[in-house]
């Protein structure tokens, strides 16, 4: 209440000596009390809590949702990369407590990001990515009532009919829900892990790729809550190839276990700023407005 207090007395302040420029022109007072200097200083005082009040007011009325999976034991590799292990850990709970660890894990597991250099040889590296593109209109594709469990879906261009409308030119990132995120603590049923390490899940057909990067280029990035945006059983990989090639990143394995709106959320993408990285970890958080009560 104190800082509404001193910001409504400097209101006034303000306004009072707006009206004496306005009736009198420069009023003739030592420099000390008042000039247009420092008048303009406070204007911009105010403009600056202004915008702090706004951005405070937004977070108030706003949800943040977490679409990322811990990393520990059970994160979700591909057979042959690397899983996340800690291959050190200090503790010591001495007196003062104190605690370090080491890790290893490959680039692409968990909740990570593709970047285009995954693909494309002149792409850009996970450190190079500009934070505008990080930063984004976060859209759901829910698809999952097509899917309907079947790890042999690949979703195509006619299953997308719905979405063609005007949010979909504008730059922004769409996720891909094909309702895998459910399948997460059962490796076997997330990855359709079969013999010789063979891979079975849903994804995105060349197709689809190819029309998003084609027909909109302002999207800035794909993402699937299954382990690629290939289909599981893809051998040649060319959803990855044409997204990497137009300069798109990817999120795999997005946990999409709570539901969150489809449109009006704010994408907040974090990897790890690997400076050459082919890929990172990504604590990846969706900023969505909370839903006002119109009705008493």
């Amino acid at each position: 209440m104190n800082a509404v207090k001193q910001a409504t007395a400097l209101s006034l302040s303000l306004y009072h000596n707006l009206i004496k420029l306005s009736r009198y022109g420069r009023p003739k007072v030592r420099q000390t009390e008042f000039s247009m200097e420092t008048l303009v200083t406070k204007i911009l005082v105010q403009l600056v809590s202004c915008k702090l009040f706004h951005a405070t007011w937004a977070i108030r009325w706003s949800l943040f949702y977490d679409l990322s999976y811990p990393f520990d034991a059970n994160t979700i590799y591909w057979p042959q990369a690397q899983k996340f292990q800690f291959t050190k850990q200090i503790i010591n709970d001495g007196v003062n407590w104190y605690s370090s660890k080491e890790f290893v894990a490959s680039e692409h597991g968990g909740t990570h990001l593709d970047a285009p250099y995954h693909f494309y040889e002149q792409g850009n590296f996970v450190g190079n990515i500009p934070l505008k593109d990080l930063i984004v209109p976060l859209i759901i594709a829910d698809v999952s009532s097509m899917v309907n469990d079947d790890p042999n879906f690949v979703l195509y261009k006619h299953h997308l009919d719905f979405m063609i409308n005007e949010n979909f030119g504008k730059p922004c990132l769409i996720v891909f829900k094909f309702g895998w995120s459910k399948f997460v603590n059962d490796k076997q049923k997330y990855l359709g892990l079969g013999p010789n390490n063979t891979l079975n899940f849903p994804g995105l057909s060349s197709e689809v790729m190819d029309w998003i990067t084609t027909s909109y280029k302002n999207v800035v990035g794909v993402g699937v809550d299954t382990s690629s945006v290939d289909p599981g059983a893809s051998k040649d990989l060319p959803v990855h190839k044409l997204g990497s090639k137009a300069g798109l990143y990817n999120i795999e394995n997005v946990n999409l276990s709570t539901t969150i709106p489809e449109y009006g959320c704010t994408a907040l993408v974090m990897p790890m700023k690997i400076a050459q990285g082919s890929g990172a970890p990504v604590r990846f958080v969706a900023v969505c407005p909370k839903q006002v009560q119109t009705e008493f």
